[in-house]
C-alpha cells in the first residue's frame, strides 16, 4: 500500500470493475484526496477524508461520495459511466495488518404507482392507454418527442417541456394547467438554469419545489 501507517488506524474502499480499466484510471488519481491503488489481487480507494472514522461501516458514505465525484470527472473526460463500485470497507490495525472489515450488501427495489398501471391497462376504445400512447408516438413525432422529454426530470428538462407544449398560453389553451401555475413552474425552471445570473433570472414569490414541479410537468405530459 502506499499509506504510511505510522501506528494509526487506515480504512481502505475496495472497488470492484474491469482490471483493465483500473490500470489506466489509477495514475489519474494518487493524491491524499483520493487515490486508486492495487492491493494484492484487487483495487482500493484510499483516501484522507477516511480518516476521520472509526468503524469500517462510516467510511461507506464518504466513500460513494468520493468515487462519485471520480465518476463525474471520468464521464467529463473519458465518457465512463460509472465503471466502479464500493464492494466493502477494509480496516487496518495500528501494525498494518487486516483487521475489521464492512460489506454492503444492495437489493434494488422497483417503486411504482399501482393506480398508473391501472390507468394504462384501462381501455381506450379496442385497446389499453398504453397500447393506445405507444400507437400515437408510433404515428405522431411531436408525441413520441414530448415521451423522450420524460427522462429524468430535472428544472431544465421540466423547462423544455413547458416551451415543447406551447409555453403557459398553449397550456392553459389547451387546458391542462392554469397560466399563473405554468408561468410559476417555467420561471422557476429558468431561474435554476440561470444559476450564474439569479438576479436576471428571479424566482417567483412562492417558488414550487421540485417534486411539484415533476408532478406537475407528469399531470401535464399525460394530458
Amino acid at each position: 500500500m502506499t499509506s504510511d501507517y505510522k501506528g494509526a488506524v487506515i480504512f481502505t474502499a475496495t472497488l470492484s470493475g474491469q482490471a483493465d480499466l483500473f490500470e489506466k484510471v489509477a495514475p489519474c488519481f494518487a493524491s491524499d484526496t483520493a487515490r486508486i491503488n492495487k492491493l494484492d489481487d484487487g483495487w482500493v480507494l484510499e483516501s484522507s477524508a477516511f480518516n476521520s472514522c472509526s468503524e469500517p461501516a462510516t467510511v461507506f458514505p464518504i466513500a460513494d461520495d468520493l468515487l462519485q465525484l471520480i465518476h463525474r470527472i471520468l464521464a467529463l473526460y473519458s465518457n465512463l459511466a460509472s465503471p466502479f463500485t464500493v464492494s466493502y470497507i477494509q480496516e487496518f490495525n495500528a501494525e498494518g495488518r487486516p483487521s475489521r472489515r464492512a460489506i454492503r450488501a444492495t437489493r434494488v427495489i422497483d417503486i411504482y404507482s399501482a393506480k398508473g398501471i391501472a390507468e394504462l391497462a384501462s381501455p381506450r376504445g379496442v385497446q389499453p392507454l398504453g397500447s393506445a400512447i405507444a400507437q400515437r408516438a408510433a404515428s405522431d413525432p411531436a408525441v413520441k418527442e414530448a415521451l423522450n422529454l420524460r427522462g429524468d426530470f430535472g428544472w431544465s428538462q421540466i423547462y423544455d417541456m413547458i416551451e415543447f407544449l406551447g409555453g403557459a398560453n398553449g397550456i392553459e389553451r389547451a387546458g391542462w394547467a392554469t397560466k399563473g401555475r405554468t408561468r410559476e413552474i417555467r420561471q422557476t425552471s429558468n431561474h435554476f438554469r440561470h444559476l450564474g445570473s439569479p438576479r436576471k433570472y428571479p424566482l417567483p414569490a412562492n417558488p414550487p419545489t421540485i417534486d411539484e414541479a415533476r408532478i406537475f410537468a407528469d399531470d401535464v405530459l399525460k394530458c
